[in-house]
C-alpha cells in the first residue's frame, strides 16, 4: 500500500515537471525563434533492484516498478519555420549556429534576429543585448545614415553618399554541443562550452524573422494530457490514503 503511494506521488511530481514545460511552450509560442522544451522521463526498477540488492525485495514487489521521474529538460533545437516581415534589421537564422550577444558584462547566444538601433547608434536585440562583431566589438550603425543591408554570411552595409559602406560583420558561432546550452530568459542562451566560429551551414536572410518552434494545437493536446494523468496521480494517492485509513481502522486495539 505505501509503495503504491509513493509511485503515484512520484508520478503526480514527474507529470507536473512537464505540465510547467509545456506550459512555458505555450506561453512563448508567438516568441521569435523559441525553442520548445521537452519533459524526458525515465523508467525505473524496484529500488532494491535497481540498487543491486534483489535479496531484499519482497516477493511481491518483485514483478512491480520503480516508477518514473524526469530525467532531464531536452530543447529541441530543429530549424523553425520563417516569417516574412520586409524589415531592414530583421534577420532569420537558416542552418545550425547562433548570434553572439553581450549583456550585463557577459556574452550569450541567440537565434532572434529582431534587432533595433538605439538613439547612440548601438545595435541591439530587442530584449536589449548588444549585438556583437566577428572581432568581439559591439556593433554600431549611422543613424542618420541610409539603409541597412545585411549578407547571408552577416556582414553589414549602408547606404551612403558615397555609395554602400562596410559596417562590420556579425559575430556567427556554433556551440561544441548544443546540450551546454542553458536557457536564461529574453531567448538568450548561455554556452557552458566552447565554440567556433559558425559555419558555411549557417545563412542570415534579411527581412525574416525565424519563427517559434511551438505548434499551439500540439502543446494544447499535451497540456490536456497531462494535467490528466497528474489529476489521475493524485486521485490514486487519495484512494490509497483512505484505503490505508480504513485497514488501520479495522486493527484491534491492544
Amino acid at each position: 500500500m505505501i509503495n503504491g503511494l509513493y509511485l503515484s506521488a512520484q508520478g503526480a511530481q514527474a507529470q507536473q515537471t512537464r505540465l510547467d514545460v509545456v506550459s512555458n511552450n505555450l506561453a512563448n509560442a508567438s516568441t521569435t525563434a523559441f525553442k520548445r522544451d521537452l519533459a524526458i522521463f525515465q523508467a525505473h526498477e524496484p529500488f532494491d533492484l535497481e540498487n543491486g540488492q534483489p535479496e531484499n525485495t519482497p516477493v511481491n514487489l518483485q514483478d512491480s516498478w520503480g516508477g518514473v521521474t524526469v530525467a532531464e529538460i531536452e530543447t529541441d533545437f530543429s530549424q523553425n519555420p520563417l516569417e516574412a516581415t520586409e524589415g531592414a534589421l530583421d534577420v532569420a537564422l537558416t542552418g545550425p549556429g547562433f548570434i553572439k550577444v553581450a549583456a550585463g558584462g557577459k556574452n550569450y547566444l541567440t537565434r532572434d534576429g529582431a534587432m533595433i538601433v538605439d538613439s547612440e547608434g548601438n545595435l541591439l536585440t530587442a530584449g536589449g543585448a548588444n549585438v556583437l562583431s566577428d572581432s568581439g566589438t559591439p556593433l554600431q550603425i549611422d543613424t542618420g545614415g541610409g539603409r541597412v543591408t545585411i549578407a547571408s554570411d552577416g556582414t553589414i552595409s549602408q547606404e551612403s553618399s558615397q555609395g554602400l559602406l562596410p559596417v562590420g560583420k556579425i559575430a556567427l558561432v556554433q556551440p561544441q554541443s548544443n546540450d551546454q546550452l542553458k536557457k536564461i530568459g529574453s531567448n538568450l542562451y548561455e554556452n557552458l562550452g566552447g565554440e567556433t566560429p559558425a559555419g558555411p551551414e549557417l545563412s542570415l536572410k534579411q527581412g525574416f524573422l525565424e519563427a517559434s518552434g511551438v505548434v499551439a494545437v500540439h502543446e494544447m493536446v499535451q497540456l490536456i494530457e497531462t494535467s490528466r494523468a497528474f489529476e489521475a496521480n493524485i486521485n490514486m494517492i487519495k484512494y490509497q490514503d483512505d484505503a490505508l485509513g480504513t485497514l488501520l481502522s479495522t486493527v484491534p486495539r491492544l
